[in-house]
């Protein structure tokens, strides 16, 4: 039994060894030069959007996609299901947007706001060839439209790029804003916040799309940045409301082992510490409608990053060719967090919202997720979509009685 952990811990470590040696590995910054604004995909400039398209067009030409897939895959044991989740994402959100920006400084990583869609995910732009395209292919599941249509993957094996509807044709409903700022309003500690958001509104995004996107390589796919985005986006806002959030940690981390500021984040070997601020030094960025951390709540690393097998081996390419025009739409507009009442949808506004099914505990095993607190979560969100319904009724038959006295 001892052999086989030494020979798991072994590989594991030559994982680590290759992936540094063969991947870029950008240096965070020692400070902040400027802080820089994410925003929501939909809000972008048409000019932006294409700069964002070209960059994440030549990350995927040099294999760095593949890259991040693997990274992810590998150690996805220890980044999931405990208290390394939302830093450890955090950090790697990070290295993926400096990567950006060696191909094109003037770029960000943009989130996508899936809770402006939540209950017809399908009707979402971002989901169609205007953005980065929607369901796979009948037969071989493969994007063949918007910015990654027809994209190739060589990890884990040689394919095209997936992605599987759960229920066919639709994802099946994501979570309101108004379950997630619920779940905001009532977790207390980090660990109550993280299980609470990973097996919930997190975890329900990965199966709606499935294909590569519900597999542990889903950073193959660039909306798994721009979904995390989110997540760290609605973390950032949790933190906002007090101001110890940005030092303190709680809960334990894949072996069992409490998770404090001074732990190090797997891969990366910096102390988790140092993700807790967005705008703390080598992060450098705020979220649009998110307030920025205090320099003074921020925590103090005793050391800087240990960066193993540093080695920034980007090389900028001549110019690239210009993507495929993106075309505007008529439907990208943003609604307000938590509108749900004027949500975009694709049926009858008088009919009831439908809440999200439950994810299955074969999947959600699978995922290192937590079956119970997935069930917990579960009763919440169909608890506030049936809140949404009832106001929404009682909505409506005010504006009949109006409409029939006048």
């Amino acid at each position: 039994m001892m052999f086989k952990y030494i020979c798991i811990l072994l590989a594991v470590i030559a994982t680590e060894v290759i992936a540094k040696s063969m991947f870029p590995m950008p240096r965070l910054p020692n400070s902040c030069s400027q802080i820089s604004v994410r925003r929501d995909i939909i809000s972008l400039p048409q000019d932006e959007l294409l700069r964002f398209i070209r960059v994440v067009r030549e990350m995927h030409r040099r294999g760095w996609m593949d890259g991040f897939g693997s990274m992810h895959d590998h150690i996805s044991h220890q980044i999931h299901g405990n208290e390394q989740f939302f830093a450890w994402h955090r950090r790697f959100l990070r290295h993926f947007e400096i990567l950006m920006q060696e191909i094109d400084p003037g770029v960000m990583l943009p989130y996508w706001n899936w809770g402006t869609y939540w209950q017809s995910p399908v009707a979402d732009p971002v989901l169609t060839g205007a953005y980065f395209g929607g369901n796979g292919r009948p037969g071989d599941n493969c994007v063949v439209e918007g910015a990654q249509a027809r994209w190739g993957r060589n990890y884990p094996t040689r394919n095209c790029l997936t992605r599987r509807f759960r229920y066919g044709a639709t994802t099946g409903a994501f979570w309101p804003m108004r379950a997630v700022r619920d779940v905001m309003n009532t977790a207390k500690t980090h660990a109550q916040f993280r299980s609470r958001i990973e097996n919930g509104a997190h975890g329900i995004v990965h199966l709606g799309l499935g294909g590569d996107f519900e597999t542990m390589y889903a950073p193959v796919d660039v909306l798994f940045f721009m979904h995390h985005a989110m997540i760290d986006k609605i973390w950032a806002e949790w933190q906002s409301r007090d101001p110890l959030r940005y030092r303190n940690v709680d809960g334990y981390d894949s072996q069992r082992i409490p998770v404090t500021a001074n732990s190090l984040m797997p891969f990366y070997s910096e102390e988790v510490g140092t993700a807790l601020a967005t705008n703390g030094p080598g992060y450098c960025y705020v979220y649009d409608d998110v307030p920025a951390a205090p320099s003074g709540a921020m925590f103090r690393t005793s050391r800087r990053a240990n960066f193993a097998a540093f080695k920034a081996a980007v090389n900028n390419t001549s110019e690239q060719q210009a993507p495929e025009a993106v075309a505007d739409s008529d439907d990208a507009t943003d609604v307000p967090a938590g509108n749900e009442f004027h949500v975009k949808h694709a049926f009858n506004d008088t009919m009831d919202f439908r809440p999200p099914s439950p994810m299955s505990t074969e999947w959600l095993r699978g995922r290192h997720m937590d079956v119970a607190e997935a069930a917990r979560m579960q009763a919440l969100v169909n608890n506030v979509v049936a809140q949404i319904n009832t106001e929404r009724r009682q909505q409506r038959a005010a504006a009949a009685a109006a409409a029939a006295a006048v």
